[in-house]
């Protein structure tokens, strides 16, 4: 069984970017100072701790993930290799959902090397 699904790929499938689960996360490195009194003092506390439980739920509810661009080595033995990777991005990726719509599926397109063909 597979863990990952696919996101992209070019059409002559030569690039590909993967969806992974990130098990490895921690919540504080996810909240980062996001819910810190002191870089958000204008915020009322009750405020601000409502907001952090909330992002704590979504976190718990949609699960952590992270986005890995392969290309597709031909050599005997090889397939596809890493070319990068960045992972802690809350819920599965989305084009449609603004909250799930992450950054780094147009990032990690950006490095596809486009051939002769256009594809």
């Amino acid at each position: 069984m597979r863990d990952y699904r696919i996101i992209f790929e070019t059409d002559n499938k030569e690039y590909r970017i993967l969806e992974y689960p990130d098990d490895s996360f921690g919540m504080q490195d996810l909240k980062g100072d996001s819910y810190c009194r002191k870089t958000n003092p204008d915020i009322d506390i009750v405020e601000l701790a409502r907001q952090e439980k909330e992002f704590e739920d979504l976190v718990n509810r949609e699960g952590v993930f992270g986005y890995v661009l392969e290309k597709w080595n031909p050599k005997p033995g090889q397939g596809y290799e890493h070319i990068d990777s960045c992972w802690g991005f809350v819920g599965q990726y989305s084009e449609s959902d603004s909250r799930f719509n992450h950054y780094i599926v147009e990032e990690l397109k950006s490095q596809i090397k486009v051939g002769n063909d256009g594809k």
